[in-house]
């Protein structure tokens, strides 16, 4: 039978989005997870390291893994929490990008 989804609680769910945005985040553009890439390029299939420097493959299978341990383990949730952490961690990733746009180019108003 499919879970119930009125047993979640906001908490859950803003605690959810932010560690798959963060784990995400952290695996895919930091300087803490930059050796660990490197391992991954240099040593283990390309599949794996292509899944290292993409915003919404990794976040896919973060949220697989937060899903897992901060909302069900049941399969279906799980799937589906997949898919919301590829589509927040993609989604957070262009609009950090969008900031970090606004705030290094000089708009052609300001010339």
């Amino acid at each position: 039978m499919f879970p119930d989804l009125n047993a979640l609680h906001f908490a859950q769910l803003v605690f959810f989005s932010l560690a798959t945005i963060g784990m995400t985040h952290i695996m895919v553009d930091s300087n803490l997870f930059a050796p660990v890439r490197d391992f991954a390029k240099a040593r283990l299939p390309e599949f794996v390291s292509k899944i290292l420097e993409c915003y919404q493959c990794c976040g896919t299978w973060v949220g697989f893994f937060t899903g897992f341990w901060l909302i069900s383990c049941h399969p279906i949730m799980v799937l589906m929490a997949g898919c919301a952490g590829s589509f927040l961690a993609y989604s957070a990733a262009v609009l950090l990008t969008y900031f970090e746009a606004q705030s290094v180019v000089p708009s052609s108003k300001d010339q």
